[in-house]
């Protein structure tokens, strides 16, 4: 395992910030048909959380997950549905064409993938948008490093 999943799953034992339930992760096929739909490869830290954890809920939202196809079309917490629904707004379209939301909390704040540019890992930056002040601003430049940013914050 490699140590910045070592780093977070110590993380994740000890918290009690993100909550999860064990045993649904996504399995791999409803991972790649996600990515199909979508047009690219999702990041490898997420892809990683999809497949051990699933999904999570903090501060009153879910982590984004990728759930079974059976169950998407109405499932709020699935990456994909949500995607969905932000690309049916034109205006959305127009303002964020890169963007697929991995967070939405219950805050003034939205957490997304910039799809425009993957490092050399493969990972995509997490950007939030502060709704008060019309901000997007980089979080982090990983999903994993962006869920360990998230516990140390609501610790």
């Amino acid at each position: 395992m490699e140590p910045m999943y070592e780093r977070l799953v110590e993380k994740l034992k000890t918290t009690s910030t993100i909550r999860w339930f064990p045993g649904h992760g996504a399995e791999e096929s409803w991972i790649e048909e996600a990515e199909q739909e979508l047009g690219f490869r999702l990041p490898p830290s997420y892809r990683w959380w999809a497949t051990h954890y699933g999904d999570g809920w903090l501060n009153g939202g879910h982590i984004l997950s990728i759930g079974d196809p059976e169950h998407r079309e109405y499932t709020d917490s699935d990456l994909l549905y949500i995607h969905r629904l932000n690309k049916a707004e034109d205006w959305w379209v127009s303002r964020f064409p890169d963007r697929v939301d991995v967070f939405i909390p219950d805050s003034d704040e939205q957490f997304f993938f910039d799809t425009s540019v993957r490092d050399e890992q493969g990972e995509f930056t997490v950007m939030c948008y502060d709704l008060i002040n019309n901000e997007i601003f980089p979080c982090a430049s990983s999903f994993a490093e962006f869920l360990e940013r998230l516990i140390d914050e609501y610790v």
